[in-house]
């Protein structure tokens, strides 16, 4: 199995947690935008564009998902992206990740909600 990354022999992957929401679609890339800089790397313009496009093509009560090797807080990591488009005008995006950027992709969400009025 190939890996961006390389593990230390006594790295383990972390356990995922789940933090979700929905969005209006024209919502979803300036929340991505947002959390990758938490993200040291595998989760730039590219990936979000890709996510971007993930979510506009996915059909109406249908859930797919991406996922990413990315980099966060010195430690190689997964991030997987769920779309489950139950309503054309709002997908429900769920974010699994390591607990810590899970929290700050949380706290992010909560801020930009506010900012918005949402």
């Amino acid at each position: 199995m190939f890996s961006l990354f390389k593990k230390k022999p006594d790295e383990q992957p972390e356990p995922l947690q789940e933090f979700s929401t929905n969005f209006d679609p024209e919502m979803v890339r300036p929340f991505l935008e947002r959390i990758q800089p938490f993200i040291e790397s595998g989760f730039g313009a590219p990936q979000i564009e890709q996510v971007c496009q993930f979510v506009a093509g996915t059909p109406h009560d249908v859930e797919r998902s991406l996922e990413f090797a990315i980099r966060h807080a010195g430690k190689s990591a997964k991030l997987q992206i769920r779309v489950f488009m139950d309503d054309i005008d709002a997908p429900d995006i769920y974010f699994f990740s390591p607990p810590a950027l899970s929290q700050k992709i949380q706290a992010e969400y909560i801020k930009f909600a506010d900012e918005r009025g949402m």
